[in-house]
């Protein structure tokens, strides 16, 4: 593919979202997100050919970033991954930003429930995630890793719902109590870690 055409499609994908947030997948439509890529609705299906391709492929791309951002844990020793973990879920608890990222991931989830292709790719990525971080935990000695990487995933998903559904909670006081949950979770394999967040 010609970086031109890289360009084009990334570009058309950054509109969908942004449309697909505003207004919901099928409140969203093909020639206002066409206007905002300053396209013809004839250009945008040369390269998407229907709603529901231009819908697939930025589920594709939003749960290609996840999968990205797990995978910086791959080469990391234990200990790296155990505070990797931890500072990654206090940023999700700390920080107050636009929740576009976690709207965006409640629409592919609605979609889902509405879509079977869509569904398909969600539960696919799902279990490429699952196996990959199951990998992970397997690598630094745990045992019941599909159980424990279903615990972190669940965390992950579910924290930024309680950030849009509960803004005003305090949210250092709950940071705190969180850690030892989580290094629970992350195994003894870790008590001897001096660098282990307290």
């Amino acid at each position: 593919m010609s970086a031109k055409r890289e360009t084009r499609i990334a570009s058309i994908l950054d509109c969908a979202e942004k449309n697909f947030v505003e207004k919901g997948f099928h409140g969203a439509g093909i020639s206002g997100i066409a206007r905002d890529c300053g396209i013809s609705v004839g250009h945008l299906y040369h390269y998407f050919p229907s709603k529901e391709s231009l819908v697939e492929a930025v589920t594709k791309r939003e749960l290609t970033r996840q999968l990205e951002r797990m995978r910086e844990f791959e080469n990391d020793t234990p200990q790296m991954v155990q505070e990797g973990i931890v500072s990654t879920i206090s940023d999700i608890i700390m920080r107050k930003e636009d929740p576009f990222r976690t709207v965006l991931n409640f629409e592919i989830l609605a979609e889902a429930q509405r879509n079977p292709s869509v569904a398909d790719i969600l539960q696919n990525h799902d279990a490429v995630m699952r196996q990959e971080f199951s990998a992970i935990l397997a690598r630094a000695g745990l045992d019941s890793i599909q159980l424990r990487t279903e615990l972190l995933f669940t965390m992950f998903s579910g924290l930024p719902a309680r950030a849009l559904r509960h803004p005003e909670q305090e949210r250092a006081t709950f940071l705190e109590t969180m850690k030892p949950v989580l290094e629970s979770i992350l195994g003894d394999c870790w008590d001897d870690n001096p660098k282990k967040p307290k």
